[in-house]
Formats: C-alpha cells, sequence, structure tokens
C-alpha cells in the first residue's frame, strides 16, 4: 500500500530535478538552436566609455558610464586606479596626488561621483579609472582604461575688467575679460538699455566722490561683446588726474551663462610721465612714471619711441644698438649714438606703456625738454645714425636734387651702380635704371642726377631709390626706399597770387604761388639785396622810383613785404621786381620778373548804423582818399535796393577822419552794406545793422570796491556784434561822485566788445569815507570839449537781462 503510494506519487525533490532538467534542455536547445520568432536573453553591455558632468562650484565630477558600472574592489581601492588631467597641467596624476582632499563614491545607478579638494578650471580636462578596477551587471570586468576627455568646467565668475584705454581723458574704452551683454530687462529696447546702463555707472575724479554719468551729457554705450564705451559731450573729460575710479553698480553686466557682476569700483587713470633724466655720458635716458608700468606690445616698444629735435619734421625711431626696458616705474633708453644739443624730447607711442590695472593712453606722450650735458670730458658722440631723406626737386629742368640731412656719397662702388638700380616713372612708362648719359654727383647734404636732355617733355616724374643707395660720411647706409614722388619740371616760375595794403598805407604784402618758404636769393656774405631789385611807381607806371632809406623790404613765409616808413596814400602802387630774387626752399623755381599794380590803399572805416541819430564813421585820415571820395553808396539788404546818397542834399558830410551819414538814411532793424567811391582807390565797403544808439550796449550799473584806493567795475553787452555788423570806437568814462561833487574821471577810447571794464581811482579815505559813489557812461565820444559827449549808447540792465542779451546775441551768431 505504502510502496504503491510512493510510486505513484513523486517526491518534492524528484519534481525539481525534472523540471530544471526540462529548462537545461530548453536552454541548451534555445542556444543552439534559436527558433525563430524568440529574443535571446539580454546581457549587459561592456564598460567601454564614460561621459562627465561638472557641478558644485566646479569640484563635483559625476562619470556616468555607458552602462551600469561597480567597482571590483573597495572604493579605497578603486581611488588608486583613478586618475586627472587638469587643463594646467597637461598629464595625468593620480587623484590623491592631485589634492589630497579628493573622494569618490559610486552611486545606486552605478556613476562614479568624484568630490575635488581644488575646482576645475578650462575646457580640457580628463578623468581616467584604470582598466579591471570596475565591472558591468554581468560582472564582466573592463578590460581597458576608460577615459573621458575635454571635460570643461561651468563659467561661474561674472566678466572681469582687465583695463581701461582712453585719449587725453575721453574716448574711454573699459574692458573685460569675456563677452557679456547689459543685464537691463528682457524686453528693453535699445535706448531703454542705454538708460539702464547710463544709471549704473558713476565717476569719482578724486576716486571719492562719486557723480553719475547720467548728470553729464554724452555717449554710454556697449561697444562690440568686451567692452563699455563712455565719453562726455562739451569737451569735458571722464579721466581726470592719476585717481580716478569708474564704478559700475552690482548687476549691470552678465555673461552667457548668467553670471552677473557685483559692484566694481575701476581704478581707470593711465600711468602719466612724471620725470626725465639723462646720464653724465649722454647715452641713457630714464623716464619715470608715477606708477609701475609694463610693455603691452610683445617686445615691440621700442619700434614706437621717438627722439624729437627741434621741430615736427625731426622725428627719429630708435636704431640698431638702442635699447628699451622697464625697470618698475621707469622706462630706460640706451642710445648707442650719444644725445646731443638742448632741443631733445622723447615720444612714446600711444598704447603702448599700461599700468598694472592695464591702463592705457592712446595718444602719444611725450616728455620734457631734455638737455645733453656739455663740456668736461664727454666725447664727441660717435655717428651711428643714417642719413635721413627730407625731399627732392627738379632745378633747370634737367637735374634731380635728393636732400638728406646730412652729408651723403654714393653706398655703390660706382656710379654706374649707382644709376642702373634707379627705377624711374613718367607718363604711361615705367623704367629700371636711369639713361646712360645720366651723371652723379654729391655736394654736401645733396645728391644730383643730371639729365644730358631736359625733362620738360612730360609733366611729371617718379623716382626710386631702392635700399642701400646712400651713406654718410661715416659710412651708415640708409636702408630705406627713398620716394622722389610726382616732380613738375615745368613748374618752374614764382608767380604773384595777391598783393595788398595795409589799410593804413604803411605796408605791402605781396604774396607768391609756393608751398614752402621763400628764399632770398639776393644775399651776399650774409647781406640781402632785395631792397635794390625792387622800384615803385606812384602814376600808375610812368616813373619808377627806388624804396626810401628808411623803408624795409622783409621774405615772410611766401611773401615778400615791403614797409613803408611814410604811408603811402595813393589809391595803388605799381611795384617791379627783378626776376629770379626770391626762389622756393628747394629753388626748384625762382620769381619771373615782376611789374604789377597793388590798389585797395583805402582807410579803415569803424562806427555804428544809427536810425533816429546821424552815423559816425571814422578812419585815420588820408586826405588824398577824402578829396577824391565821388560817391557814396548805401545797399538796404532788407529792401535788396541801393541808394545813391547826395552830398549837395546833405545826405552825408565827409571831413576830417570822419564820414557822417544824416539821420533819416537808415531804418532800424534793417541791415545794411556801404560803400564809398574815390577816384583812383578801390571802393571801400563796410557793414552794419541800424540801431537806436542805447541800444548798442546794455551795461549793468558799477559795483564799487573800496580796498587800497576806489575800483569800479560795469558788465557790458555788445548787441551790434553780431554776424559782420560794423565795430566802432567809443569812449568808456568813469565818474567819481564825493556825494553830489564829481572829483575825478577816468575815460579810455576803446574799441569795446562784450565783458568786464573797470576803473581805479586813487584815493586815499576810500575805505572810510561812504560818501563815494562812481557812474558810468558809453559815449561815441569823449575829449575835452565838455559841451560835447557824442550820444549815449548804453542803457542799464539788471545782471540777468544782460546774460539774457549775452545768449540771444551767441544763438543768433550761431544760427
Amino acid at each position: 500500500m505504502v510502496s504503491n503510494d510512493l510510486k505513484s506519487k513523486p517526491s518534492f525533490m524528484g519534481i525539481v530535478s525534472k523540471v530544471m532538467a526540462i529548462v537545461m534542455t530548453f536552454m541548451m536547445v534555445f542556444t543552439i538552436s534559436p527558433v525563430e520568432g524568440y529574443a535571446s536573453p539580454v546581457t549587459a553591455d561592456p564598460l567601454t566609455s564614460a561621459t562627465a558632468d561638472v557641478s558644485n562650484n566646479n569640484t563635483t565630477v559625476t562619470v556616468t558610464f555607458n552602462t551600469y558600472a561597480a567597482p571590483t574592489i573597495d572604493l579605497a581601492d578603486l581611488k588608486s586606479n583613478i586618475q586627472i588631467k587638469r587643463s594646467v597641467s597637461g598629464s595625468f596624476v593620480d587623484l590623491s596626488a592631485d589634492n589630497g582632499n579628493n573622494v569618490i563614491h559610486m552611486t545606486t545607478e552605478g556613476a562614479l561621483v568624484i568630490t575635488l579638494g581644488a575646482e576645475l578650471t578650462g575646457t580640457a580636462n580628463a578623468i581616467k579609472v584604470k582598466a579591471g578596477s570596475i565591472r558591468n551587471e554581468d560582472l564582466v570586468t573592463s578590460n581597458a582604461d576608460v577615459t573621458v576627455s575635454g571635460i570643461a568646467a561651468k563659467d561661474i565668475t561674472p566678466p572681469a575688467f582687465t583695463g581701461a584705454e582712453s585719449r587725453n581723458g575721453g574716448d574711454v574704452y573699459l574692458s573685460f575679460d569675456e563677452d557679456f551683454s547689459i543685464n537691463a530687462p528682457v524686453d528693453a529696447d535699445s535706448e531703454q538699455i542705454e538708460t539702464f546702463l547710463k544709471s549704473n555707472i558713476s565717476v569719482a575724479a578724486d576716486g571719492v566722490n562719486f557723480v553719475p554719468v547720467s548728470a553729464h551729457q554724452g555717449n554710454f554705450r556697449q561697444n562690440g561683446s568686451r567692452t563699455i564705451y563712455l565719453n562726455f559731450y562739451n569737451d569735458m573729460k571722464v579721466i581726470l588726474g592719476t585717481n580716478t575710479i569708474i564704478k559700475i553698480a552690482s548687476g549691470t553686466i552678465k555673461d552667457s551663462a548668467g553670471n552677473a557682476n557685483g559692484e566694481m569700483n575701476l581704478p581707470v587713470s593711465p600711468p602719466v610721465i612724471l620725470s626725465t633724466e639723462i646720464s653724465s655720458d649722454n647715452h641713457d635716458v630714464t623716464i619715470t612714471f608715477n606708477e609701475a608700468v609694463v610693455d603691452r606690445t610683445e617686445d615691440s616698444l621700442r619700434n614706437r619711441i621717438y627722439v624729437i629735435r627741434g621741430t615736427n619734421s625731426e622725428w627719429k625711431g630708435l636704431v640698431a644698438g638702442d635699447t628699451v626696458s622697464i625697470n618698475s616705474a621707469k622706462l630706460q633708453i640706451h642710445f648707442k649714438e650719444a644725445l646731443s644739443g638742448a632741443n631733445n624730447q622723447i615720444v612714446i607711442g600711444g598704447g603702448m606703456i599700461a599700468n598694472r590695472y592695464g591702463n592705457v593712453e592712446t595718444a602719444d606722450r611725450l616728455t620734457a625738454l631734455i638737455q645733453a650735458n656739455v663740456g668736461g670730458d664727454y666725447p664727441i658722440p660717435a655717428d651711428t645714425t643714417p642719413p635721413k631723406y627730407l625731399y627732392a626737386y627738379i632745378s633747370n629742368a634737367q637735374d634731380l636734387n635728393i636732400v638728406f640731412d646730412e652729408d651723403v656719397q654714393n653706398a655703390y662702388d660706382t656710379d654706374a651702380q649707382f644709376l642702373q638700380s634707379v627705377q624711374w616713372y613718367r607718363p604711361n612708362q615705367w623704367f629700371n635704371g636711369l639713361p646712360s648719359d645720366a651723371t652723379l654727383t654729391f655736394s654736401g647734404h645733396v645728391a644730383t642726377i643730371h639729365f644730358a636732355t631736359s625733362l620738360t617733355g612730360y609733366p611729371y616724374y617718379h623716382f626710386t631709390f631702392y635700399p642701400n643707395h646712400f651713406k654718410d660720411t661715416a659710412g651708415n647706409v640708409n636702408t630705406d626706399y627713398v620716394y622722389a614722388n610726382w616732380m613738375n619740371p615745368q613748374d618752374t616760375v614764382l608767380n604773384l597770387n595777391n598783393g595788398y595794403f595795409s589799410h593804413n598805407g604803411r605796408w605791402m604784402s605781396l604774396q607768391f604761388n609756393s608751398n614752402t618758404d621763400l628764399v632770398d636769393q639776393t644775399v651776399v656774405d650774409g647781406v640781402s639785396h632785395l631792397k635794390e631789385k625792387i622800384t615803385i611807381s606812384t602814376d600808375h607806371g610812368s616813373s619808377y622810383t627806388a624804396l626810401g632809406a628808411l623803408d624795409v623790404v622783409m621774405v615772410q613765409g611766401n611773401r615778400i613785404t615791403v614797409f613803408f616808413h611814410d604811408a603811402k596814400k595813393v589809391g595803388s602802387v605799381q611795384i617791379k621786381i627783378t626776376e629770379n630774387v626770391v626762389s622756393d626752399l628747394y629753388d626748384s623755381k625762382r620769381n619771373e620778373a615782376l611789374d604789377e599794380e597793388v590798389a585797395y590803399n583805402t582807410p579803415d572805416i569803424t562806427g555804428y548804423v544809427f536810425s533816429n541819430v546821424a552815423s559816425d564813421f571814422i578812419f585815420e585820415d588820408n586826405a588824398e582818399w577824402r578829396s577824391k571820395v565821388k560817391v557814396v553808396r548805401v545797399s538796404d539788404d532788407d529792401l535788396e535796393t541801393d541808394r545813391q546818397l547826395n552830398l549837395e542834399s546833405n545826405d552825408y558830410t565827409l571831413t576830417e577822419g570822419k564820414l557822417t551819414i544824416s539821420n533819416g538814411v537808415f531804418q532800424k532793424g534793417h541791415y545794411y552794406y556801404i560803400s564809398v567811391d574815390a577816384e583812383g582807390y578801390s571802393t571801400k565797403y563796410f557793414e552794419g545793422r541800424a540801431y537806436q544808439p542805447s541800444e548798442i550796449f546794455y551795461m549793468t550799473a558799477p559795483v564799487v570796491t573800496a580796498k587800497n584806493g576806489i575800483t569800479a567795475t560795469i558788465n557790458l553787452v555788445n548787441n551790434a556784434r553780431n554776424n559782420n555788423s560794423t565795430i566802432g570806437n567809443q569812449s568808456v568814462v568813469f565818474e567819481l561822485f564825493n556825494g553830489l561833487t564829481p572829483i575825478s574821471i577816468v575815460a579810455a577810447n576803446l574799441r569795446v566788445d562784450t565783458g568786464t571794464y573797470s576803473a581805479n581811482f586813487n584815493v586815499s579815505d576810500a575805505a572810510t569815507n561812504p560818501n563815494f559813489k562812481v557812474k558810468a557812461y558809453i559815449v561815441s565820444k569823449y575829449s575835452n570839449d565838455s559841451t560835447n559827449l557824442g550820444v549815449n549808447l548804453a542803457t542799464v540792465k539788471t545782471q540777468l537781462e544782460l546774460d539774457q542779451a549775452i545768449s540771444k546775441t551767441e544763438s543768433n551768431n550761431n544760427n
């Protein structure tokens, strides 16, 4: 019974054995012979790669592998199998060697988390997990190193200031170390962005007292991706002195990662030259700045340093053997050739020198005059400087003259080599080498090439001398190209461009068509004979006489000026000058014989146009001119009509030194052009707007101070001083009273303009006598004839009314 039951009911272990056998059989069948329509069982990927993410202010690196990972060893041993390469080092080191505070752990998801004791920087970081130290879910161990490269630290710092560029305190550029944007509201337009920027910037010229830039008119904007530009209008300076600080409020700018700035106080003043010293042997110059400086040019500073001697045309760069170095606040220059003379100055190119903040001045900087030491045992400096080309010109239509700053010689072995190495051009033709019949000579500073045939067949020429053509007497060779540019051999004559008299006939000026100063070619042994080459005629060329013994002739710029001891009162002077007595600076052209009439010898006329009284116009009397006046004409610019005045009808009178035009000729407010025609003279023109006399000037009542005497001051506005109105002479009169008694007058005949005028009275009891007072007047004339003071030209106004009048006058002039 029992045995039968046992046979009919299999044991539990037997059932399990049978099931396992069936499963194993199934797996063997599936593995060996997969049945179509069934998937293979899933297996884990091998550990071959990973990615990395940086967080926690760049101190945490999370390495996520391409599949689940677990250490094959404990964490301490795993850490010893991990290496790190930082951007700044360029090589792998063990994680513990990198920083003793580095720790690791593995997450439940199978990621490796590395917490660093020092943050990552840069974009070229890498993590390496050595082979065999991690395994996947199938317990398959990595058989190669897993390396994550190009791990970039996140940007967690706002833009940093790198320096300011400015030009004489204006045009200030603030530079930063990364791209940024203005942190204005998202929907702000360009005008609102600019307003936001202005509201967040202030400037302290003394480094302490800040003034918002919005208090000034100016230009304040982002310039490019890394720069802010600031400039005040009205020629006001952003940077003043050596301690200017620009404050940028917190949150004004942000970078692409969203990092906004904290409050920034930016020192923006560039370095300033304090002093210059020269060594006893004149070979070394030390330039001291107000602070430590650095070379901003990457070793090309010496190429932007120059020595100037005297004039703007005498700039000289540093040469071989000259050296430049910077030691803290000192720029030291060693000259192979010692400096000489008293007029040396050194120019440092703009933008070349920066202070520790990176601030630079973009304009060239000039030192004070440097005087070389003289006397004693100082040797004459050796000449180590090559000759400097100055200019070239053609003379006699056949000679090309090349001028240098010192004596020159041929740097080639032969003249033929020199001549055949010149490239030259004339219209539509280039040539290499000069004609074989050209000859070469050197004389002092000038090299002359003589052409066998005239050069006048063409209107212009150009000559190029390659380097190494010229040397000085010390053997220094000019290694630069020399360009003799576009010279016209037919332009050989100086012609008179313009001749004119002074208004009083005391001198005559003759201006020629020269682009350079004239040279007196009559000088012999240091004495000019130019005066002997000039004769004049006062009868329109019928007869000529020599200049008077006391007359003086001078060459001034491109003019010949004749100063007459006795003023010429006639209407014109015919002047005759012998040919070839003056030349241009290069002697490439000389004057032709001159026989010209110079007119416009009319007196200078001053005065005001009055609408309700007679108008007096004053001139230095010329009886000859006055006797020849035939017509006085008035042109009304408002009515665009002319009126010829009639002497017989008393429209005007002409007396010694004065032309008076009667009351009623001029209408108030109209603008007039007045002309005076005299027989044998050029027409004299003057002009002005018609005023009532008391409207010519506005003046304040005198302000009186009593200290060491009495000083009275008035402020006044000249209302007639607008556009081209005629300005006259008038008398300013101050009268001192003791109570009601006049005791002193100070008067002067002046050409008065808008401004402040004062008079001083020498009174011993000024400080103790309260009865002193001063009255002031402006009258058309003042003399010893107390019964005739002309007309009053001024109305007393308050200072406010005066200021308003000045503003109106300036507005009219600017329009």
